[in-house]
């Protein structure tokens, strides 16, 4: 399921934003639209940094993403 939250704010509003929010996923209390965010300790995490800017707009992306495809073939194996 996806779940999303946006913000507008000052440079200071978001950097204090993403300090809390790395703070809170660090300590396992971290929420998006209610629902707690969970990183798998026993799976490889692709995580990537995106930045772009031009006269247009400006952009920073952060990414973390993780595969659960091993886990689903090892429960059709023992199904077998």
């Amino acid at each position: 399921m996806k779940y999303k939250e946006g913000y507008i704010g000052s440079k200071r509003e978001c950097l204090g934003f993403l300090s809390e929010m790395f703070t809170k996923l660090l300590k396992g209390q971290l929420t998006v639209e209610d629902q707690e965010v969970r990183i798998p300790d026993d799976r490889e995490l692709d995580y990537k940094i995106k930045y772009e800017d031009d006269e247009v707009e400006g952009q920073l992306a952060i990414k973390v993403s993780w595969d659960y495809v091993e886990e689903f073939e090892e429960e059709e194996e023992e199904e077998l």
